[in-house]
């Protein structure tokens, strides 16, 4: 079974049933049948199994993370329901409402992150007086402008890596999204403790495990695969140096997703005016789809959230962890499949999850381990200093 495919049915079920528990009622299609999706009492009984794997979820995370805090563990577990959800509201667009114009549904999640994350900081400033900070043009074309095109870029390629190649090829390129990372941040003088290789590769093989299955290789989808993994990793590097950087160019994460969001927004819509012009506009104002500018809407909420979530969990775990977590959706989806549609979850799988949960918890247990001993030398360098000079 497919990570990806459990995602979406999963999740089709989850909005569906939101659908039903909103009207209250079953929608008969336009031959005057009854849909062919599950009933009324169904599907609540399926949105409990995906409440109660969400759940589970949540308690492996709090178990895994607990002693970074609660902020953290809440961060978390946004990012991940954000990010399991995603694909199939998407995918709610183009099937359901026929809507595939895919340029510019991204453009729309970026302009509502950056009108949602503006609105926070207003609010901030009306509230407590503290400033917006504004990056310097220098910041804003060495970081934030390269920042904006990565994320671009990288969407990009992944969207042409999936055509080229499939989903088995794409997750097992995906997973290794982590390794990227720490060898970017290491080459770079980015604080990457070498001793964390070993847990780390540890989860990647997991991840690797899990999605492996029927390849389909080519020569230009491990290409798009490759540059989309790379300029992923590059993305979660530069945006860690600029929520961690020096206080005068040091940004938090509300503001730093406003300032790509707006950034990647410009960029999109040149890209979807190019790709499909006006179409999209009309396509949504038409009577034949009423509930297309919804389902639009509805795609833009949950990619603000992850938009604004994944910051705050880069902010406090690192690029490298971040991109770790990620892959935990991949247990939403299972434990779903295996709840709402019967499916068989082979052992590979199995083991798969196993390994990469095992590697997490060690990655992350080792992780604080080693940055409060590197704070336990600070503090005792720090206190002999002192010492010293007072005996001087």
């Amino acid at each position: 079974m497919s990570m990806t495919s459990a995602a979406s049915r999963i999740s089709v079920v989850f909005l569906w049933s939101s659908v039903e528990l909103a009207y209250g009622m079953v929608e008969e299609t336009t031959e005057g049948k009854h849909s062919a999706l599950p009933g009324f009492a169904e599907m609540k009984a399926l949105l409990l199994v995906y409440v109660v794997s969400i759940s589970l979820v949540a308690i492996l995370t709090v178990g895994i993370y607990h002693k970074r805090g609660v902020g953290t563990c809440a961060a978390i577990m946004l990012y991940l329901m954000a990010l399991s959800t995603m694909s199939v509201l998407i995918r709610n667009c183009y099937v359901n409402h026929d809507f595939k114009f895919p340029e510019f549904l991204t453009a729309t999640h970026f302009l509502a992150t950056a009108m949602v994350g503006s609105t926070i900081l207003l609010c901030r400033y009306a509230k407590t007086g503290q400033e917006i900070k504004v990056p310097s043009k220098e910041r804003f074309f060495k970081h934030i402008v390269p920042v904006a095109f990565a994320f671009v870029t990288s969407l990009g390629l992944a969207n042409y890596a999936i055509l080229f190649s499939n989903a088995h090829f794409y997750e097992m390129a995906s997973s290794t999204t982590p390794l990227f990372t720490a060898f970017l941040a290491y080459i770079l003088g980015h604080d990457f403790d070498l001793r964390l290789v070993l847990p780390l590769t540890i989860a990647t093989a997991g991840m690797v495990v899990v999605g492996f299955g029927e390849t389909v290789f080519s020569v230009p989808g491990f290409v798009c695969c490759t540059g989309a993994v790379f300029l992923r990793s590059v993305k979660a590097t530069v945006q860690n140096m600029l929520l961690k950087g020096r206080d005068d160019v040091r940004l938090d994460p509300v503001e730093l997703a406003v300032w790509i969001s707006v950034v990647c927004f410009v960029v999109m819509s040149a890209w979807s005016i190019m790709s499909s012009g006006a179409e999209p506009f009309r396509h949504i104002m038409a009577p034949s789809h009423p509930f297309c500018f919804a389902a639009v809407l509805l795609t833009c909420a949950c990619a603000t959230i992850l938009n604004i979530s994944a910051l705050f969990v880069l902010q406090e775990l690192g690029p490298v962890v971040q991109q770790i977590v990620g892959q935990l959706k991949g247990v939403i989806s299972c434990l779903g499949a295996m709840a709402v549609f019967d499916e068989v979850i082979t052992v590979q799988q199995k083991i798969g999850y196993v390994v990469m949960l095992v590697g997490v918890a060690w990655y992350n247990s080792r992780d604080m381990a080693l940055k409060a001993e590197r704070k336990e030398k600070e503090a005792t360098f720090d206190e002999t200093s002192r010492l010293t000079h007072s005996k001087v």
